[in-house]
């Protein structure tokens, strides 16, 4: 009788213990599970925001770049249209005349306001000094079609063209002579370039 409870108790020990263990390795898997689970949300969480804020600056970089394009092809446009009444004219046997801003006869800042005037819009002065005051300067291998080419220092030009592309410019010479398509030599090299401000 004492031996068999004695086995009973034991089995009873037994069974127990395996019953904690199990509980104790359940407890320790959902824990793991808990904090794995818990984890992945961290990461997601993360995940998602990257995203998003990559999201928005790739809008916002790609709405800057459309801008910036939009105002390049405004200012590609508007130079194209200088250049090409600029060509037109010098194919029209108009005259040198001092003073001179119609198609009756231009000097060289009548031929550059009247161009800009009637090809962009804007209103430059009828004289090359004034008209330095509106454009951005820089060298003469920087110019680009549609820019002005001065002769002369800065604040004291005494010639001014509009540089065509390939080395050319459109100018009214000198009396005796039309408005005409030259070719820059370092015969007569202009002083500098300036791009027209709006």
């Amino acid at each position: 009788s004492s031996a068999a409870a004695s086995s009973v108790a034991s089995a009873v020990s037994s069974s127990a213990s395996a019953a904690v263990s199990s509980a104790s390795s359940v407890a320790s898997s959902s824990a793991s599970v808990a904090s794995s689970y818990s984890a992945a949300a961290s990461a997601a969480a993360k995940a998602a925001s990257t995203s998003s804020l990559s999201k928005t600056n790739v809008t916002t970089t790609t709405a800057s770049q459309v801008s910036q394009t939009s105002t390049t092809s405004t200012s590609n446009s508007t130079a194209q249209a200088v250049v090409n009444l600029a060509i037109q004219l010098s194919k029209e046997n108009i005259p040198y005349v001092w003073g001179g801003s119609t198609t009756a006869g231009f000097d060289c800042s009548g031929l550059v306001s009247y161009v800009y005037q009637h090809a962009a819009g804007i209103t430059l002065p009828h004289y090359t000094v004034s008209q330095e005051s509106y454009v951005s300067k820089h060298s003469v291998s920087q110019a680009k079609p549609g820019d002005l080419l001065f002769w002369g220092s800065a604040g004291a030009t005494y010639h001014v063209a509009i540089y065509i592309g390939n080395n050319q410019y459109v100018a009214a010479p000198e009396p005796g002579m039309n408005v005409e398509v030259e070719t820059i030599s370092s015969y007569f090299m202009p002083s500098f370039a300036g791009t027209v401000i709006k």
